[in-house]
């Protein structure tokens, strides 16, 4: 009687062990607090790239017209000097 009561209680074990370790193998592994650190960085980067595109599409800083697009640069090549490279520098000899 003890046997068999034995024999039933291993073999329930091995028939049940294998489903309870494939219930526990399906858990979603758990992401460190860097990883989690890094996501919310990104997402309030992202928050912050698009209140400030929203901003700019109010208040641009930045004019795109014609005029500043054709602007007369010929004066900067006029200005300033030439300056001409002097080569190696003289080394002293120590006697």
């Amino acid at each position: 009687m003890k046997t068999r009561f034995l024999a039933g209680l291993i073999g329930s074990g091995l028939v049940f062990a294998p489903m309870v370790s494939a219930a526990e193998a399906k858990k979603h592994p758990t992401m460190s607090e860097d990883m989690r650190q890094a996501i919310a960085f990104e997402r309030a980067k992202d928050r912050a790239d698009a209140r400030q595109a929203r901003l700019e599409k109010i208040h641009p800083s930045v004019s795109y017209t014609d005029a500043n697009r054709n602007a007369d640069r010929s004066i900067d090549e006029s200005q300033g000097r030439i300056v001409r490279d002097p080569g190696k520098p003289a080394t002293k000899k120590n006697k």
